[in-house]
């Protein structure tokens, strides 16, 4: 697997999610109770394997082989992709808040759930059509095949030392788990 591939392969898994996240929050919406055990899953799905990990690949590795390919970072794509990052990461933190109400039974927790599941949805959805068909197709002509191997072991580097070994498969684990939940019924 290229690089490449393994970062789409990534957002198969981050579309999963938000799929998920989107049953929960019409179920809220619905008035229905939800196991917070599972809302607090996303979360740490969101932080540590689309943020730390995904994100920090591309942060750390891609972004900056495609800039030292010539690809600009301001007024780019390149500058846009930690645009949306970082717009991603505020609406986690506002889902975040939002989480640790409804645990502490607050009353407009669930609008609030709502509310930031559904802007990071968009966001993120719309953000992976941007990689899968702007982005990544850029990286690939403009980067050697010589680099993409560099960036596979940087990638694998990441997820070892920074993520933990294994904790890939125990997220796949959890996301299956949580469709078998809100997906299958």
């Amino acid at each position: 697997m290229t690089a490449i591939e393994e970062l789409k392969a990534e957002h198969e898994a981050v579309l999963l999610t938000i799929r998920i996240l989107d049953k929960i929050t019409n179920k809220l919406e619905a008035g229905q109770a939800i196991d917070v055990r599972h809302l607090e899953q996303i979360l740490e799905f969101l932080k540590v394997f689309v943020d730390q990990c995904h994100h920090g690949k591309e942060e750390k590795v891609l972004f900056p082989a495609m800039e030292e390919a010539g690809i600009p970072r301001q007024g780019g794509p390149i500058g846009v992709m930690f645009y949306e990052h970082d717009q991603g990461r505020s609406f986690v933190q506002g889902l975040r808040s939002g989480v640790e109400g409804y645990r502490g039974g607050k009353d407009n927790a669930s609008a609030e759930i709502s509310k930031y599941a559904r802007n990071y949805g968009q966001l993120l959805t719309a953000h992976i059509e941007k990689e899968n068909n702007v982005l990544y197709v850029m990286a690939e002509r403009v980067l050697s095949s010589e680099k993409m191997a560099e960036m596979a072991e940087s990638f694998a580097r990441i997820e070892e030392t920074e993520i933990g070994p294994h904790k890939h498969e125990e997220f796949h684990k959890t996301l299956h788990a949580l469709k078998d939940v809100y997906l299958t019924s």
